[in-house]
């Protein structure tokens, strides 16, 4: 993957760094381009990670009614302000996908089956694949911001060096109202929380204790322009280095790396390397959220969250 794959999906934004300048000299800079910067070729060791997540126990049993339709699946959530879909690939190479849209609300949800394999289901296993499918909408939709938490709360335990990470609740926010109806009691009824585990695969490496900076975050810096990422040292905040994207018409083509005036104990590689840490750190949340979409809807860890480099 390349370190174009930095830029974070719509609607999550990245974290902003506190106030720092920015040089105004690039003169200094290492720049490399686009098709020299691939994070697979410095990848560092592979580990193995077991992601713990305390889901609602009903959802566990969500998919009892399909789960002789499905083989391996894949389930895809993707929600915006207008529009959402839900999108389930039963099996793998299966011509076939269930998708369930909406546009500003999940109850008013669209089901459609498109199948290059005639008809893939009987109206029976339509109807259930479509039940199925809107109750497990309605809770990623109730959950959608702790889909983004537990991603974080996981890339958080294992950039700290964790093999496991701990559970984090699958709950959703309180909406701040302090008024309680049918529905909210219906939402703690769905909230008797179970752990469940899903096995992951990540090149994220641990710590270096005995580095200067152990642990560095790259952030976007404080009002400057999307181009462009600041290295921050975890535990004192201080600007290490910078990175800025080159682009031509709006598209990638050379990254420019640059240490901060100030550091005397930092070079250009370490830059390079932090920010392939990063990427890698957005790979494993971008598995974890897969995952929890998975175990939310009653299914297993998809098989695709646990490939290897």
């Amino acid at each position: 993957m390349s370190s174009t794959d930095s830029i974070p999906p719509a609607g999550r934004p990245r974290r902003v760094a506190p106030a720092a300048p920015l040089p105004r000299d690039m003169a200094r800079a290492l720049t490399i381009p686009r098709h020299r910067d691939g994070v697979p070729a410095r990848a560092t060791g592979w580990r193995d990670v077991t992601v713990r997540v305390a889901v609602p126990a009903l959802a566990r049993r969500a998919a009892d009614d399909v789960r002789h339709l499905l083989h391996e699946p894949e389930l895809h959530y993707a929600s915006g302000l207008r529009l959402g879909t839900l999108a389930l690939l039963p099996r793998p190479g299966a011509l076939t996908r269930v998708v369930l849209s909406w546009e500003w609300s999940v109850e008013a949800a669209s089901f459609a089956v498109h199948s290059l394999d005639g008809s893939a289901y009987e109206a029976p296993e339509a109807a259930a694949l479509e039940s199925w499918l809107r109750v497990a909408a309605r809770r990623l939709d109730a959950l959608d911001d702790v889909l983004d938490r537990a991603a974080a709360h996981v890339v958080a335990d294992v950039a700290a060096g964790l093999d496991v990470s701990t559970p984090s609740l699958a709950r959703p926010a309180p909406d701040g109202t302090g008024s309680r109806g049918d529905d909210d009691r219906a939402r703690d009824a769905d909230l008797d929380l179970v752990v469940v585990e899903a096995h992951l695969g990540t090149s994220v490496e641990p710590p270096r204790p005995a580095a200067a900076h152990a642990r560095v975050e790259v952030v976007v810096p404080d009002g400057a322009d999307p181009g462009w990422e600041a290295f921050v040292d975890a535990s004192t905040r201080e600007t290490l280095g910078f990175r800025r994207t080159l682009d031509e018409d709006g598209t990638p083509v050379a990254f420019s790396y640059l240490v901060a005036d100030h550091v005397d104990d930092v070079d250009v590689a370490d830059l390079v390397h932090w920010h392939d840490k990063h990427i890698l750190g957005q790979l494993l949340a971008e598995d974890v959220r897969q995952a929890c979409v998975h175990l939310l809807s009653g299914l297993e860890s998809p098989a695709s969250v646990g490939y290897a480099l």
